[in-house]
């Protein structure tokens, strides 16, 4: 049987929580995962210095259109994550493929691939997306339901869960065993870190994309902004601020009158 070649994974000069030297154990671990680990990589996200802050994770990621790795280090000690290859996007409903798949790498190596029996890979919704009226969990999840995903990241950052079964991959615990090999559900996020994946060109790809959807957001705001001034000196030009302002002037001068007309009354009873 012909080996596969271990491409050993090159973090360049970016700087990790997980990663102490360029030739980590725990890099050569994740190359044993996937082929699609190997090569350059290029850090997105990191919470040791963008903070826990869920505006930057998710604005590091949106648009990014190559293959992610997350990587979470629990307050218990235990690191565990999930690999992604569709670009990401904010959504009510789960996308991606079947290439995606969640692990734990301490205390155990373990992967956890599609299962075949459901397709809720990977999610991204945030509460503004619908104030919070569409009820479901709000924040990036991997796994499970709209409401419950099996892997969690809160946007608050707080109630996240990782649970060890759903419908979409393997089953077997993310988190390490609590006291009696009990299974463990919820955790508290020590460090956060995502990182694009997949070698230089791909790497260079999905960062492109990401800069145009950028440029795309940014152009319509400037273009919402535009429309909202031109509403505005429609409204001028028509007189309906002007009309808008005298309505309120005459509200605010019978408050007056009202308040004068009780003070004369009161004075007049006394």
């Amino acid at each position: 049987r012909e080996r596969t070649k271990c491409d050993f994974p090159k973090l360049g000069s970016s700087e990790s929580v997980f990663f102490s030297n360029p030739r980590s154990p725990l890099l050569f671990n994740f190359a044993a995962l996937s082929a699609s680990l190997g090569g350059s990589w290029h850090r997105l996200y990191t919470s040791a210095s963008d903070g826990l802050s869920f505006n930057r994770l998710q604005n590091s990621l949106l648009g990014y259109g190559g293959p992610t790795l997350l990587i979470i280090q629990a307050t218990n000690g235990g690191i565990f994550g999930a690999f992604t290859s569709c670009a990401w996007k904010e959504s009510k409903d789960f996308y991606g493929n079947s290439d995606c798949f969640l692990f734990q790498i301490v205390p155990t190596t373990t992967v956890y691939r599609p299962s075949g029996s459901g397709t809720n890979f990977m999610y991204c919704n945030s509460f503004a997306r619908s104030r919070g009226y569409d009820g479901q969990a709000h924040g990036i999840g991997f796994g499970g339901s709209v409401t419950a995903p099996r892997l969690y990241i809160a946007e608050s950052f707080d109630g996240c869960t990782a649970t060890s079964r759903d419908l979409t991959f393997e089953s077997g615990p993310l988190l390490p065993l609590g006291p009696g090999g009990t299974l463990q559900k919820q955790y508290e996020i020590d460090s956060l870190e995502v990182w694009g994946v997949g070698g230089d060109e791909i790497v260079a790809d999905a960062l492109g994309a990401r800069s145009k959807q950028r440029e795309v957001v940014a152009a319509n705001i400037r273009k919402a902004r535009k429309v909202d001034k031109a509403a505005f000196l429609d409204d001028f030009r028509s007189g309906l601020i002007e009309s808008k302002a005298f309505a309120h002037r005459g509200q605010t001068q019978g408050r007056v009158d009202n308040d004068d007309n009780q003070k004369n009354q009161y004075e007049y009873a006394k």
